[in-house]
């Protein structure tokens, strides 16, 4: 399955759950605080918009990063964005919250999402992107860091509401690949066999 295709599952996960959600489930606390459920719909939404606006940014140079996973782990390293805007971004999905209806928040994924992929997919995968002025980026690749973000904060998601994780397979195991090459083989082995914790990954 392509990345195109990968997202646009996940972003249909996440247009499902937006339709069905009481105004109580809105409301829910997240294992993320501050966010309620509705704070983090707030942030993961921001994807689909930003996709309209990152296939703009194509560029006739060469990547600075290869893979998804050598730009979330320079994202991620000390004195990274990760660490430096954890507040920032924080803040931002709970103004986001306030200021946006569930049903704007649905439509990013539901309405937005499918055209800014098409958009997406027309260029091809080895267009280089530029990534908000962080670095340089196969649009393949770049879309690697929407679907980590869709599928982490989904698990958030029912996490939250105490349903049963249903997260599309190719999701789980593209960004279980990604987080795995952001880690040294050492660390993982000794991180998965409970003998070091590993380092947290912002998302």
């Amino acid at each position: 399955m392509t990345p195109y295709d990968t997202l646009g599952s996940l972003w249909s996960v996440w247009a499902s759950y937006g339709s069905s959600l009481t105004p109580a489930q809105w409301e829910t606390p997240t294992r993320l605080e501050p966010w309620t459920v509705r704070a983090l719909f707030a942030h993961t939404a921001q994807w689909p918009h930003w996709l309209t606006h990152l296939v703009t940014r194509t560029r006739d140079t060469p990547p600075t990063f290869a893979t998804t996973a050598d730009l979330l782990r320079s994202f991620n390293a000390p004195g990274g964005v990760a660490g430096s805007a954890r507040t920032q971004v924080s803040g931002q999905a709970v103004d986001d919250a306030a200021k946006f209806t569930p049903e704007q928040m649905t439509e990013a994924f539901a309405v937005v999402g499918p055209p800014a992929l098409d958009a997406a997919r027309a260029l091809g995968d080895d267009v280089v992107i530029d990534y908000f002025g962080m670095g340089q980026i196969p649009l393949a690749e770049m879309l690697g860091i929407g679907i980590v973000e869709a599928t982490v904060h989904l698990l958030d998601l029912e996490r939250a509401l105490g349903v049963e994780p249903a997260v599309p397979a190719e999701g789980l195991a593209r960004t279980s690949s990604v987080l795995a090459a952001m880690a040294t083989p050492v660390d993982v082995i000794e991180g998965l066999t409970g003998r070091t914790p590993f380092t947290p990954v912002l998302t």
